[in-house]
């Protein structure tokens, strides 16, 4: 590849990401192009589409998910390690805009982000098995509680977010963690 493509692709790149971090989660790719300063073939030949771009931009943050998951499944204490994956994720979660709508969506454009879905689900399957909460859930079951807590906690200002996530913790670690009642 040319060195001005290089140049470009990483321009572009980089003010998807910035745009995305920034809320901009539905930038469009004619305005990506504008803003980089380059054609429209351009941005297409990077990302074919603007959903494309959403996955490749926030693909980083499922894999920082993948690499707090794996480490928690060793924990001394499962159930608070899966506790304490489920409060980290969270926060990572509301704080990269558009990251909700990647994980929950079953249709995934870029093989990259859905391989790391898979391992990310087969990371949190990992740690649930450790933690064997009752009822049993699946990776991929526990990965769609995190979607509508963090879609519940979106709802609540800015100011409350840190709140509602320790509040939905405390009732997560009270049903997860101690198990069967009576």
């Amino acid at each position: 590849m040319r060195a001005d493509a290089v140049r470009n692709r990483q321009r572009i790149f980089e003010e998807a990401r910035q745009a995305v971090a920034a809320g901009e989660t539905g930038l469009t790719l004619n305005e990506l192009a504008r803003r980089v300063g380059v054609g429209v073939g351009t941005v297409y030949r990077v990302f074919p589409t603007q959903r494309a771009m959403l996955e490749a931009v926030l693909e980083e943050a499922v894999r920082e998910l993948v690499g707090l998951a794996a480490p928690a499944a060793r924990g001394a204490d499962a159930g608070e390690s899966l506790i304490g994956f489920l409060s980290s994720a969270l926060r990572i979660a509301l704080e990269r805009p558009g990251l909700f709508e990647v994980l929950i969506s079953g249709d995934d454009e870029t093989p990259t982000l859905a391989q790391a879905k898979t391992e990310l689900v087969a990371a949190v399957t990992g740690l649930l098995e450790q933690a064997d909460p009752e009822p049993a859930l699946t990776g991929e079951n526990l990965l769609k509680l995190l979607c509508g807590l963090i879609h519940a906690i979106s709802e609540h200002p800015a100011d409350r977010q840190g709140a509602a996530i320790e509040a939905y913790v405390r009732m997560l670690r009270a049903g997860l963690v101690a198990g069967p009642v009576g």
